[in-house]
């Protein structure tokens, strides 16, 4: 998939902002400008919010340990929230070529240890990005 060079442009300035390279910049940027061409940015900013979500709650979950209180609730929204957001990526993900869409499946979304650790890194990576909204800079 093509990237339109303002989105890329947004991801050099995006990790400028951060001061780090992202995790899977080629695969934000594809997706960002994959719900901008289906007229369904929204999309995007819902991956990006519950993106922040789950890695908040991740660190929280860590910290606390499985026994902490609050834990199992915590727990339970964490995993919503992860069926949400893969969901979400599907959905952005239709839009994109036969051959992407299957990189994306096989990568991030067949949900095996090494896929949705690869997703947890694009989840950090989309929180960054909103991040970047909450400190008033606009999507490409």
């Amino acid at each position: 998939m093509v990237v339109r060079p303002e989105t890329l442009r947004f991801i050099r300035d995006l990790e400028q902002h951060v001061n780090r390279e992202l995790n899977h910049p080629q695969e934000v940027a594809e997706l960002l400008d994959a719900a901008r061409k289906s007229d369904n940015i929204k999309l995007f900013e819902d991956v990006i919010f519950h993106a922040k979500f789950i890695t908040k709650s991740l660190g929280v979950m860590q910290r606390i340990g499985a026994d902490g209180e609050g834990y199992d609730r915590l727990s339970a929204e964490f995993q919503s929230s992860l069926d949400k957001v893969t969901t979400l990526i599907r959905q952005i993900v239709e839009t994109v070529s036969g051959e992407r869409r299957q990189h994306y499946r096989a990568f991030f979304l067949s949900l095996d240890q090494e896929s949705l650790s690869r997703l947890m890194k694009l989840l950090d990576d989309f929180s960054l990005v909103k991040n970047w909204r909450v400190d008033g800079n606009p999507l490409p």
